[in-house]
Formats: structure tokens, C-alpha cells, sequence
């Protein structure tokens, strides 16, 4: 399983209080109910189902680790990694040189 380094350095140094935001990848053979259940029984939101079966969450940092053990994950990354923006998120995150 592919886990990305800032959720790497998360899971070793957790910030007591603080949440993130991750992306779940889950495997071709996943079932993605199975897998947002166990966002759930280890402390985490799932906030949006994703394409292609895969999930957003929202997890305490002190929980990041117990995330990263979940059967049926391909990747886990935070959502800064990913795409996930609307028309209006996208005219506020873009800067013009020129």
C-alpha cells in the first residue's frame, strides 16, 4: 500500500488535537461500506464518497496510524494530493503570472 510522505510524517509525529484530511484509495476488490466502517470504528469521518469507490475522511492525527491499518486500502494520501475542487475552489487557488 502506498502511503504518502506527509502522512508518513503524521503517523510519527501525530499533533495532539489536530485533525487532516485523507484521501482513501481502495483496492479493485474493496467493498467501500466495509471500508468507511472502519474509518468509523477507529475515530475517523468519512466525509464524501469519491469515484472509483474511493473515500474522503477526516481523522485525528493520533488516529492516522490505526487509518493506515484498514484491509482494502491501495493508498492513503491527504487530499491536498488529490483533485477534489469545484469551479469556485479552483478560481480561488489560482494565481496568474503575467
Amino acid at each position: 500500500m502506498y502511503v504518502s510522505r506527509a502522512v508518513e510524517s503524521i503517523r510519527a509525529d501525530p499533533i495532539e488535537g489536530e485533525s487532516v484530511a485523507l484521501a482513501l484509495t481502495t483496492t479493485d476488490d474493496a467493498d467501500p461500506e466495509t471500508v468507511a466502517a472502519a474509518v468509523e470504528d477507529r475515530g475517523g469521518t468519512v466525509e464524501r464518497h469519491l469515484q472509483f469507490d474511493d473515500l474522503a475522511v477526516s481523522v485525528p492525527h493520533d488516529r492516522v496510524d490505526a487509518i493506515c491499518d484498514i484491509d482494502g486500502l491501495a493508498a492513503v494520501e491527504t487530499t491536498d494530493a488529490i483533485a477534489i475542487t469545484t469551479t469556485e475552489a479552483t478560481d480561488e487557488d489560482v494565481e496568474f503570472d503575467g
